[in-house]
């Protein structure tokens, strides 16, 4: 029985594609990332083998007798490859008490997946230089990121003794710390009581919010304040 052609270099593809892997896998796994050092080796290492059987399956002895012309096309697999790693970076993505979270990782599973179908069809210059690209983009451009200010929406909800001006206090409230009122809803909780409730733009920290919580209730209306 005839071997592979190349079985020696289509070996080098698949160890090239366990550090690649395991390169981005360690980055996810200092961080506690469930999806973490052996899901992405095994995800770049998997999408390597199956680009290497996508593309060679067929020099097996006796697969090819030369007598029928054969229709091959790599990229069907390749294509399934790409679905099914949607699948698995799905089950990542976690939706923790309104924000969601795993994207990154997610993200991390696909590019991997990437990375190990060009290594499996035999680029080089061009995964490795990708997974280099994905360390950069998953440490240093993290710490850049929290730099950033990004605009945010909190929910508060106030109950206050209800008057004329209860509603323009508040608002005032909000104007003088520039916050953008973005939705304004009211329910009655009881006679004389009233419950706003308000959706601001803010980029607040956690200390910025206790500090506005703590002088919102100290208005003399103001009877309860929650954050959702």
């Amino acid at each position: 029985m005839n071997a592979y052609p190349y079985e020696a270099q289509l070996l080098l593809r698949l160890v090239l594609a366990v550090c690649c892997g395991a390169v981005l896998g360690y980055e996810r796994e200092r961080h506690g990332i469930s999806a973490g050092l052996r899901t992405n080796l095994l995800v770049c290492l998997g999408s390597a083998l199956m680009m290497v059987i996508s593309k060679y399956f067929y020099y097996l002895a006796g697969e090819d007798s030369g007598a029928i012309p054969l229709g091959l096309d790599p990229s069907r697999i390749g294509a399934q490859i790409v679905t099914g790693v949607g699948f698995l970076g799905a089950g990542v993505i976690i939706k923790d008490r309104g924000a969601i979270r795993g994207l990154t990782t997610a993200a991390t599973l696909w590019f991997n997946a990437g990375v190990g179908m060009a290594l499996g069809a035999g680029m080089l210059l061009i995964p490795v230089s990708c997974t280099l690209l994905g360390v950069v983009s998953l440490t240093i451009l993290k710490h850049f990121q929290r730099r950033i200010r990004r605009e945010a929406y909190r929910v508060i909800s106030v109950t206050c003794q209800e008057s004329r001006e209860t509603l323009d206090n508040l608002l005032a409230f909000f104007r003088s710390r520039d916050l953008g009122v973005e939705n304004l809803s009211l329910s009655k909780v009881k006679e004389g009581l009233s419950t706003y409730r308000f959706t601001l733009r803010c980029d607040w920290s956690c200390l910025e919010a206790v500090s506005c919580i703590r002088d919102l209730a100290a208005i003399h209306c103001v009877q309860k304040v929650k954050m959702g």
